[in-house]
């Protein structure tokens, strides 16, 4: 309702109540002037209707009330303008001051229906919240699967439904309160999903460094027989953390640098056998193939440990290690057939390192 209007006829309505002398003065100008405000107040109220009738208003529980009194009003109106015409000032107040209460009456009426509508359009959108945390639900449970986690979702579940049946009865404040354990359970189950995935993670890495335990003891044992003894010192230090340790973090610095030391430690090897003088140390062709033999077993063995999760690399392995035992028991073949089938093993050994690598 529109402000002015409303104003215009509370002073219209006090003059109505100034003395019978004062209102016979200019009772034609009176009269003309509460008919004018009667008939804009009926107007705009009208046009109020009108805007609540096409809105499609659901909540507009007395319409028909509102209807029938603005018919009432506008029959006043009519009253009115009858009294005005036969010069009855005292019908014409009586008519006046009826139809602006009925006017104001409905005012208030469609107040209140706007008043409702902007209340509940601020209320928070508790079907978004739940929707939401029903995702957050399914994401925890795939979670809980992947991990083997051992977790019970039938309460949170539960919290759900019954924030679902909360809001669709329109209990707001239940819903709401719902909400908030379904919130603190969801971080609860969170919580212990990230417990679960630790000890997981720790029992990874225990596996891991075991696996790794193994390797590094081939590789003392290689070092100790090159004279090594630095690498030896490293290596058994690598192994007290990989024992020790019960983070992947730890360990995988760990098998950075045993990684690394064997490297080094194949490296010099090799450049040890390249620097061997067969003239000085006089070493028979036989001695040399057994040397060399040597090394190529151990590196095989190496690899043996480390090609457990690779069948590829397994099967590369394992027939180096049938053709060392072949080239060892007929030392007696030709040089030339020595020589090709240690180059075989050479290569069968490469392939397999790179399998061992990649995986890892």
């Amino acid at each position: 309702m529109n402000k002015i209007y409303g104003i215009i006829a509370i002073f219209a309505f006090a003059g109505l109540l100034l003395p019978t002398s004062v209102m016979q003065v200019e009772a034609s100008s009176d009269l003309d002037y509460m008919l004018k405000i009667a008939e804009k107040a009926k107007r705009y109220i009208k046009q109020n209707i009108d805007q609540m009738e096409n809105s499609n208003t659901q909540d507009w529980k007395n319409r028909q009330a509102v209807l029938e009194i603005y018919d009432k009003s506008a029959d006043e109106i009519d009253q009115l303008k009858y009294a005005i015409n036969d010069g009855d000032v005292k019908s014409a107040r009586e008519h006046f001051i009826s139809s602006m209460s009925k006017i104001k009456q409905i005012s208030q009426m469609l107040n209140q229906i706007a008043e409702t509508k902007a209340q509940d359009a601020s209320l928070p959108d508790h079907s978004q919240i739940i929707k939401r945390y029903e995702m957050n639900y399914q994401k925890l449970q795939q979670i809980s699967d992947n991990i083997g986690a051992d977790i019970d979702f039938s309460e949170m579940k539960s919290l759900i439904s019954l924030a679902k049946q909360n809001n669709q009865q329109g209990k707001n404040e239940q819903a709401k309160q719902t909400i908030d354990q379904i919130a603190l359970k969801g971080l609860e189950i969170y919580k212990n999903l990230q417990s679960v995935n630790q000890e997981n993670k720790i029992i990874r890495a225990q596996a891991l460094a075991e696996k790794y335990v193994d390797r590094i003891n081939i590789l003392i044992i290689q070092a100790k027989t090159s004279g090594l003894l630095d690498y030896v010192k490293m290596l058994e230090e690598s192994k007290l953390q990989l024992v020790s340790s019960n983070s992947t973090s730890q360990i995988t610095k760990q098998i950075r640098i045993v990684i690394t030391i064997n490297n080094d430690i194949q490296e010099i090897n090799k450049n040890n056998l390249q620097q061997i003088d067969v003239d000085e140390i006089q070493l028979s062709l036989k001695q040399k193939i057994t040397s060399e033999l040597s090394q190529l077993e151990i590196k095989a063995k190496l690899l043996h440990s480390d090609a457990r999760g690779s069948n590829a690399a397994l099967y590369y392995v394992e027939k180096a290690i049938t053709l060392i035992d072949n080239v060892r028991n007929n030392l007696d073949d030709s040089e030339r057939k020595i020589n090709s089938k240690l180059q075989l093993i050479d290569d069968l050994l490469i392939k397999a390192e790179r399998l061992v690598q990649e995986s890892t």
